[in-house]
């Protein structure tokens, strides 16, 4: 694998029926109108042959499905033109802990190390029915067609494509029943279809975990930035929330990067996109079991982030949902990296926000609910941090709408100040 690996949640007729009563009940009161996106970082990535590892005292579940891979740039594709953007299909396996709520990022569920086991790549006459089979030690544990996904291959690309470009090497996780199969230390994993590369995994203890088993694609690749919400308490409270006793963290996807002093499209008839200046931590050497205290020594450097978000597509499910956090070109970052050695104390800056020169949003990094040490301890618990890593560590309240024309400087003290314009869709065409 060379790119992002999309999943869907909820893409199962049988997880609609089971969720269906729930969904009609706080907090989510109405089940979802699109699809529930999530991202599967690059520390989940594993190739057929090696092994799961499995967390001590978690229940963990095989997920087996079928991924399939952009062939070339696809932008705003319909159904129809799907095929002419697939380069095939693989097997895959998106293990998960069990999911007992689609309200927030399931990222401890979804993104351990080792959680995202994908095949060699092969072309499928009819992904519309294919059938998919689970063995646990030589022994059929599981079986089910693709016939049975809420949305078929070719839709699930035309909606994703709608907002986020998609990169020839990116991937597509299709969905998986309500009913999962449960790993043991000790397991060999089997997933079959007929016409395409049988995945086989092996599945260990996960402190016994060998040394040279990665988690990454090379190095010379961008790297993951997971991003936090509500980390500062006034910004809770300004969107009636209380504030969390855990990390609400969320992954960006590479197509919503901009550089400095570039545009960023507003769509068209939506009600209220925003800024949020972030503090960004980079991540400057491999962190896995890393202690809170010793954390800051896995830090390389510091830069900046505006976050933007159109909260006009928000829905309550695996909150922050990717139509309002991953589109493209929404995350402007940079314009440099700051040696840590620059900053005294990243819990002590202040970051303001100006729309067209005037002032709008300001705050201070001491108000951080979880701090950057806290971070990154508590990620590297569950999965591996690699250099080039990114954290961004929330916004302060002062949130306020952005329109075409309007240019947006976020600036975090010591750290470097972020320009970027926002125009429409039709100037962007």
């Amino acid at each position: 694998m060379k790119g992002t690996v999309f999943a869907v949640a909820l893409n199962h007729r049988s997880q609609l029926d089971a969720w269906r009563d729930a969904f009609h009940q706080p907090p989510y009161n109405t089940p979802p109108k699109t699809a529930v996106w999530f991202i599967k970082p690059r520390n989940t990535l594993i190739r057929s042959g090696e092994a799961i590892p499995h967390p001590e005292g978690e229940q963990v579940l095989s997920g087996a499905t079928v991924a399939l891979i952009v062939g070339k740039t696809a932008s705003k594709i319909s159904p129809q033109e799907a095929a002419d953007y697939i380069a095939g299909y693989a097997l895959a396996n998106e293990v998960s802990l069990p999911e007992e709520s689609f309200y927030r990022p399931a990222i401890k569920a979804k993104c351990r190390d080792g959680f995202c086991p994908v095949g060699d790549r092969a072309t499928v006459d009819n992904i519309d029915n294919l059938t998919i089979v689970t063995e646990i030690n030589g022994r059929e544990v599981d079986r089910w067609n693709t016939a049975d996904l809420q949305r078929n291959a070719a839709t699930l690309l035309s909606e994703l494509s709608a907002f986020a470009t998609l990169n020839p090497g990116d991937a597509i996780l299709l969905g998986t029943p309500q009913t999962r199969v449960t790993l043991h230390p000790g397991d060999r994993v089997r997933v079959l279809a007929d016409g395409l590369p049988t995945l086989e995994n092996s599945v260990i203890n996960a402190r016994e975990l060998p040394a040279q088993q990665t988690f990454a694609w090379p190095l010379s690749t961008s790297g993951t930035l997971f991003a936090l919400g509500l980390n500062y308490a006034d910004h809770a409270s300004e969107l009636d929330f209380t504030p969390p006793t855990e990390p609400l963290v969320f992954i960006k996807a590479p197509n919503t990067f901009k550089e400095h002093n570039q545009t960023s499209v507003r769509p068209d008839n939506v009600e209220y996109m925003h800024y949020e200046a972030e503090l960004v931590v980079v991540i400057g050497k491999t962190a896995r079991h890393v202690a809170e205290a010793g954390a800051m020594d896995y830090v390389a450097g510091y830069t900046v982030c505006n976050d933007y978000a159109i909260r006009d597509y928000l829905e309550n499910y695996y909150r922050p949902n990717l139509r309002v956090k991953s589109r493209d070109g929404l995350t402007p970052i940079g314009p440099q990296i700051v040696d840590k050695s620059a900053i005294a104390d990243p819990h002590n800056l202040t970051l303001r926000t100006w729309i067209n020169g005037e002032l709008r949003q300001q705050g201070s990094t001491a108000d951080l609910i979880f701090s950057i040490p806290f971070l990154i301890a508590y990620l590297s618990e569950f999965m591996t941090l690699q250099p080039g890593d990114m954290i961004a560590t929330g916004t302060p309240k002062g949130l306020a709408d952005v329109r075409p024309g309007d240019e947006v400087v976020v600036e975090v003290e010591g750290v470097g100040r972020l320009v970027n314009r926002i125009v429409s869709e039709e100037a962007n065409s």
